[in-house]
């Protein structure tokens, strides 16, 4: 997506830019159409009904940003997971020896190859799909299981198919978490409330002071909405997730 390839210092000025100019333009759109000049009494009112309904908007995406941030940081959880359990099966089929255990660390360098060289782009660019094998590293990974399907432990070593399994485990995790969930209510919601909020504030006859508040509100939200885009999918180029781990580990076997 166009938004999520952007840097997010540049998403966040035509995000600014983009809410302000449509809140104001909106403003005296929609002021054109009221019939006849509003009391004082339904100003008033209006200004209740904008900050009851604000504070349950504030709360809607809060909650938002919350869940999208705790799933964020479950991926990140799952990196490092990975991570550390590939470094603990490379020592330790170094440790172990054998030949096939030289030809599993191997493809285990390969695997860390396929991670930083095709997959995270994949990952990205948002080409990954449930059935490419190749992509999703089950094919790397099932190359590696091949390897030590023979292989029988020495009394006190490593159980390496166990480690293996918990580098596979941090991987579906991971990859899990590659597109944040979020029930689509919490977006009508918080889309709505934001066009009812404005609809209270619109009451008034348009003047600077005013409309530089609607585009103070509406930057706010969409900045914040914007946050919550972002970290629905972490993988891309404006999160900043990137494999940085795995490139040090390729830098340390290498």
């Amino acid at each position: 997506m166009f938004i999520l390839s952007l840097p997010t210092a540049v998403s966040v000025v035509l995000a600014i830019i983009v809410s302000s100019s449509f809140s104001v333009g909106l403003y005296f759109i929609a002021h054109r159409f009221w019939s006849s000049e509003i009391s004082t009494e339904t100003r008033r009112t209006a200004d209740s009904v904008a900050t009851r309904i604000g504070v349950i908007h504030a709360v809607v995406i809060g909650m938002m940003f919350t869940s999208v941030r705790i799933e964020y940081n479950e991926m990140i959880v799952a990196i490092e997971s990975e991570a550390s359990a590939i470094t603990r099966l490379y020592h330790a089929m170094g440790r172990q020896g054998g030949d096939e255990l030289q030809v599993a660390r191997g493809q285990l360098i390969d695997y860390m190859h396929h991670v930083v060289d095709e997959q995270w782009p994949a990952l990205r660019e948002l080409r990954l799909t449930p059935r490419d094998r190749e992509l999703l590293g089950r094919v790397a990974l099932d190359r590696i299981w091949q390897s030590l399907a023979s292989h029988r432990p020495e009394p006190g070593d490593l159980n390496l198919k166990a480690l293996l399994d918990r580098v596979e485990d941090y991987r579906i995790q991971r990859l899990f978490d590659a597109k944040g969930k979020l029930l689509p209510i919490f977006w009508y919601i918080a889309i709505i409330g934001y066009l009812l909020t404005l609809t209270t504030l619109y009451l008034p006859p348009p003047t600077v002071k005013r409309c530089l508040l609607v585009s103070l509100y509406s930057s706010m939200v969409a900045v914040v909405l914007l946050g919550v885009f972002i970290l629905t999918h972490p993988y891309s180029s404006a999160a900043g997730v990137n494999p940085e781990i795995f490139e040090v580990l390729l830098e340390g076997v290498s």
